[in-house]
């Protein structure tokens, strides 16, 4: 049983929603079309506050924003939650994981600003220009680069996460070329 006092990592969904349709997706039923059963849902910066509150958020070590459910990024309020975190434990390690095919350049180096020291931002790119989009449908390779590139510019510190499919697998030495 774990115990309040020993909590120290926390895995993060704050959304439900995402621009991309990756067959495989919980968002999609059975690789094409919305899925009824899952309700489109973000969390609120009030919802965070009360979720996890000041003494929880004091002896973190870190958290994790996920995109099982839904892609962080797309929530509109992700920024003001790192804010916010890192107001009251600015040594926290905050990551988040995106397929970074959305918002603005804006945005990107807002979150690169708000970020911890301590951070990591994982973009998920399944290929080069020419495959990548098989499977992150509704993504756009040169987007996401992009993206990454005023991220990283910006003082973040990114990742890439690529998944190896039959594809995309001939890329894999050329993807870490670049």
């Amino acid at each position: 049983m774990y115990r309040y006092e020993n909590i120290r990592d926390l895995h993060l969904e704050i959304t439900s929603r995402c621009q991309a349709s990756c067959p495989m997706c919980i968002r999609n039923f059975h690789g094409g079309g919305k899925n009824n059963l899952l309700e489109l849902h973000d969390w609120t910066l009030e919802d965070f506050k009360t979720r996890i509150p000041v003494d929880l958020l004091e002896q973190l070590e870190g958290f994790y924003f996920c995109g099982n459910l839904g892609d962080p990024i797309i929530n509109t309020e992700l920024v003001d939650m790192i804010s916010y975190a890192t107001s009251i434990n600015n040594s926290l390690n905050i990551r988040v994981h995106t397929n970074g095919g959305a918002r603005t350049a804006k945005f990107w180096q807002d979150l690169a600003i708000a970020l911890p020291d301590n951070h990591l931002v994982t973009f998920s790119l399944d290929g080069l220009d020419d495959t990548h989009s098989l499977y992150r449908i509704g993504t756009k390779y040169q987007t996401i680069l992009s993206n990454a590139k005023i991220f990283i510019n910006a003082g973040g510190k990114a990742e890439w996460s690529f998944i190896r499919f039959k594809h995309n697998e001939h890329q894999v030495e050329q993807a870490r070329e670049i």
